[in-house]
């Protein structure tokens, strides 16, 4: 590790400003696959110290002054894309959990997507909100994991917001397949319903909502759908 990086992990601010003085190269340092300083500070875990938050946020404020790019990339790699694109904005809100620090982000002008998932992980309506409000992509797959996760009140925020309630998996499986697969209750049921959840969506063994709850003698399901 660099004496670059220690003083922003250290969020010695006062270091980090004599050290770009004497050299401005550090602003265009990062690690072969992309991560730099401001992946650094906004992963520090601050946010049960109000010192250490505004410590970390001056020095975000200092490196974007510096004319580094608040939407950098550092390459996650990825068994299904290659790679995930994270950005100094889901650093600060999946790994610092440091609200001030993408809150300024956001009203900076970063992008907000790619955080999604995070978001439903954590249950966080209230982070979604503030997300979509800057132009966040209301995320299919991540409503479909939400509720996988159980993570239902951001499932209710996705459907609320316009995801689609029949989108599936990469076997065909809706949100519907997948809580009668797993016997979810039958309120969690009651919601994709009220959106209109389809129970004749087929997946790629032919099967169907009604089907499954057929198969296993859900007469209670049954009778939501209306077929029993």
């Amino acid at each position: 590790m660099n004496k670059f990086i220690r003083a922003v992990k250290a969020l010695d601010a006062a270091g980090i400003k004599e050290l770009l003085q004497k050299e401005a190269k550090w602003l265009q340092w990062s690690e072969e696959d992309g991560k730099n300083a401001l992946h650094y500070v906004c992963g520090l875990a601050t946010s049960s110290d109000p010192q250490k938050v505004e410590a970390s946020l001056q020095i975000l404020k200092l490196l974007l002054n510096g004319g580094m790019d608040m939407n950098a990339v550092h390459r996650i790699p990825d068994n299904n894309c290659g790679f995930f694109p994270a950005t100094p904005l889901w650093y600060a809100y999946t790994r610092g959990r440091n609200e001030k620090l993408y809150t300024y982000l956001l009203n900076e002008g970063a992008n907000p997507n790619h955080c999604m998932f995070a978001i439903a992980w954590y249950d966080d309506v209230e982070a979604a909100d503030r997300f979509k409000k800057h132009g966040a992509d209301i995320e299919d797959g991540a409503f479909l994991a939400a509720f996988n996760w159980k993570r239902f009140g951001m499932a209710e925020w996705f459907l609320k917001n316009g995801t689609d309630v029949d989108f599936a998996d990469p076997d065909g499986n809706t949100a519907l397949h997948q809580a009668i697969q797993r016997n979810y209750r039958l309120e969690n049921i009651q919601l994709l319903l009220r959106y209109g959840a389809d129970f004749n969506q087929t997946n790629k063994e032919g099967e169907s909502p009604k089907t499954l709850a057929e198969r296993n003698n859900r007469t209670k399901l049954l009778r939501l759908f209306g077929t029993k």
